[in-house]
């Protein structure tokens, strides 16, 4: 501790520019920022830091429990040639621990988070130089809030230093001092100090690599992670973006008056946007199903579809103002995506009549069709706007490039324009019942409209699975087969026939349907399928040959990305923990052998697995290192249990 305090104190007293390039406030503040969002982040699913008493004593500055366990250790060798004192400085860092280098890194605005690792050299009458280190590696940190990856360094491994000796240096005085943060990758953190004196000239072959010209290797180590030769942060001006200057396209000077006419009006135009006409084609068939109707209840059923336009354009503007979020950008969501794509399947659903939105057409008469609610309304007002948003239309991209670098007054006056804008026709058709009366009159074509409109909201269904990611449209598929089942168990037990409370009891059962679809098709079965790619290597016969050949037992299986039996023992058998462990223990080589394409080297992969008597997926082999040519075959569903027993059999390296 007494090292440690001495360490802190020294460095705290003298800080050159060209020892410590990155030892400053931003870096103390950055180390107690990684504890507590480590503290923080515990709060998740995934727990990413335990940090004991020791650790936040020492990481503090204060006094400590107990003195924790280094997870690093240096040895320094030097040796006197001519007029410099070399150093080789060898230092290892524990498995599954790193230390960060010497510049932090990260990305512009978005730095890495830890304690940079100060080195001091020091002996009587030499004048040390920056040391050469290995170029580090680089470790993710996107858990932690604002940051996204540091430099850091793993294993062993060797750094050099040189020392300028004046006619009067004593090189047998040297010490160099350590003061530096290890951490485990899920956020754990100890700190690293020792001082420490030249444990002698070391072997010839730990100088082996001692750069001939050690200013250019200094520059060369130095321009490989972005610092200027000196050791600086280099000059962002070289990878400054290029500047454009855009013409034309021009603004103007306008008012806001002008601006609020125009956003009226290109409000007024998306509802002959391609994205909206699904929904608004839905709308004009309850305006020729209320043509009939109480002129107040048409009025209140157009001021409701109205009313959820204006809703979601207030939505929108709110995510404008506050998180400067642009026109449509809230489908960059996964979560908005999906939403989205479920809600008008069920839309597509209803047409179809696997459920009914509205009530009852007439009191008495359950069989005599349904005819719109408020509350309905409402919804196709907002579903008809958050559709309207991936399109654009005349005067709106202006409209909103202006509107977006003005106040939060003016944001939510234009959008609230938009808004009225896109809802004015339909106050104006509804509050006219005189325009009503111009629409075709009901009749028996209209079930044939409503269901030629279900196919449509199928279609903008398959176009809207083109914005999801392409390796979670699997999941959205079987997700919309639970948004299937909830509505038709609305549709046929939640009927009007039944009790309120009857009624509600299934829209319940309903709802839990949807949610327990959501939770396994989107967040469980995707998490059990997601295959542990660290744990694989690619098959290759060289591979194999080669691993058989050193004595090593190889677990080799043979899978497709379109076998879901495949997929079901990675996750449940091949990937769980007691495997893992056997086959740690065991030296096991685990080998992926794909065919999900038909390619030369997959029929090569199916030839091999016809030798091994297979015709068929899933299979798997192990072939033991002491008898490699009697390997045991497992096919179709595997246990971990059968897999276990293979390997506990087999000898211990």
């Amino acid at each position: 501790m007494s090292a440690l305090r001495a360490s802190r104190s020294s460095m705290l007293a003298t800080c050159p520019d060209v020892e410590r390039p990155l030892h400053s406030l931003r870096a103390r503040v950055g180390a107690f920022a990684l504890l507590l969002a480590t503290l923080l982040v515990g709060m998740a699913p995934a727990t990413y830091a335990q940090i004991n008493d020791d650790d936040m004593a020492l990481l503090l500055g204060g006094s400590s429990l107990g003195e924790p366990e280094q997870h690093a250790a240096a040895t320094v060798y030097s040796r006197v040639v001519g007029d410099e004192l070399r150093l080789a400085i060898e230092i290892s860092v524990d498995h599954e621990w790193h230390l960060y280098h010497e510049v932090v890194g990260g990305d512009p605005g978005l730095e890495g988070i830890g304690i940079p690792v100060e080195v001091t050299q020091s002996a009587e009458g030499v004048a040390f130089s920056r040391l050469i280190w290995p170029k580090p590696d680089k470790i993710d940190q996107s858990f932690l809030p604002n940051t996204s990856w540091s430099w850091a360094h793993h294993g062993d491994f060797v750094v050099y230093g040189r020392g300028t000796l004046s006619p009067d240096a004593q090189p047998d005085t040297l010490e160099v001092a350590f003061d530096g943060l290890t951490c485990l990758e899920d956020g754990s953190c100890v700190l690293y100090a020792e001082t420490l004196g030249s444990a002698g000239p070391g072997s010839d072959a730990l100088f082996a690599d001692y750069p001939d010209d050690y200013d250019a290797a200094l520059a060369a180590a130095n321009a490989a992670i972005g610092l200027a030769p000196d050791g600086s942060v280099a000059s962002e001006a070289a990878d400054a973006p290029r500047e454009f200057k855009p013409e034309g396209g021009e603004l103007g000077d306008r008012g806001l008056g002008m601006w609020l006419m125009l956003a009226f009006i290109a409000g007024a135009l998306l509802n002959v946007m391609p994205c909206v006409l699904p929904v608004i084609s839905i709308k004009v068939l309850s305006f020729v199903q209320q043509s009939g109707e109480d002129k107040q209840r048409v009025l209140k059923l157009g001021l409701s579809f109205s009313a959820g336009i204006v809703v979601v354009f207030m939505a929108l503007a709110a995510a404008a103002a506050l998180a400067g979020a642009a026109w449509g950008e809230q489908f960059q969501s996964e979560a908005f995506q999906v939403s989205m794509i479920a809600l008008v399947f069920a839309f597509a659903l209803s047409l179809f009549g696997v459920f009914e939105l509205g009530v009852p057409a007439g009191v008495g008469n359950l069989a005599g069709g349904y005819r719109e609610g408020l509350g309905d309304a409402f919804a196709k007002g907002m579903l008809a706007t958050a559709l309207a948003t991936p399109c654009s239309g005349p005067f709106l991209g202006s409209t909103l490039t202006w509107t977006l670098s003005q106040s939060t007054f003016t944001i939510f006056a234009v959008f609230l324009a938009l808004g009225l804008g896109m809802a004015a026709p339909y106050v104006v058709l509804t509050a006219n019942p005189a325009l009503l009366k111009r629409l075709p009159k009901p009749g028996p074509w209209m079930d044939t409209f409503k269901q030629a409109m279900g196919f449509v909201l199928l279609a903008t269904v398959l176009y809207l699975f083109t914005i999801v990611r392409s390796d979670r449209l699997l999941y959205v598929v079987f997700f919309l087969l639970f948004v299937g089942l909830a509505c038709w168990w609305w549709g046929r037990f939640a009927t009007y026939e039944k009790t309120r409370v009857q009624r509600w009891a299934h829209l319940v059962i309903a709802a839990l349907i949807l949610a327990g679809g959501a939770q396994a098709t989107l967040v469980w079965y995707p998490a059990q399928l997601e295959s542990n790619t660290e744990v694989w290597e690619a098959y290759t016969p060289e591979v194999l040959e080669e691993a058989l050949a050193d004595g090593r037992t190889v677990l080799l299986d043979f899978t497709a990305d379109w076998c879901p039996n495949c997929k079901w023992n990675e996750a449940f058998t091949y990937e769980t923990e007691e495997v893992l462990d056997a086959v740690a223990r065991k030296d096991v080589l685990m080998l992926k052998a794909d065919i999900t394409h038909a390619t030369p080297e997959s029929d090569a992969v199916k030839a091999f697995m016809r030798s091994l008597g297979s015709h068929s997926i899933p299979f798997m082999a192990i072939f033991p290192g002491d008898d490699p040519s009697a390997p045991r075959v497992f096919r179709d569903i595997v246990t971990k249990g059968e897999v276990l027993g293979v390997l506990e059999s087999l000898p211990t390296p």
